[in-house]
């Protein structure tokens, strides 16, 4: 999953200038926009609806990873 949600922001934020526990609205090029594009393409990659709060709630690639999963398993 780490690896999806990196890529997902690779290709979003169009950079790989950031590390996995970097915050996403820390990061060049992160706010609130690409934040609900990065959702809405890791929903349509993952084909489940996720919603927008759990970036703001959980801002590095592998918090929104680790929340990724564990909303799956529940």
């Amino acid at each position: 999953m780490r690896q999806l949600v990196r890529a997902v922001w690779e290709q979003v934020l169009g950079h790989a200038d950031f590390g996995d526990d970097d915050r996403f609205f820390t990061v060049p090029g992160g706010h609130s926009l690409t934040a609900v594009q990065v959702v809405v393409a890791l929903s349509k990659e993952l084909d489940v609806k996720l919603p927008v709060r759990l970036i703001m709630r959980h801002r590095t690639v592998n918090e929104l990873a680790a929340a990724i999963t564990e909303q799956a398993g529940a």
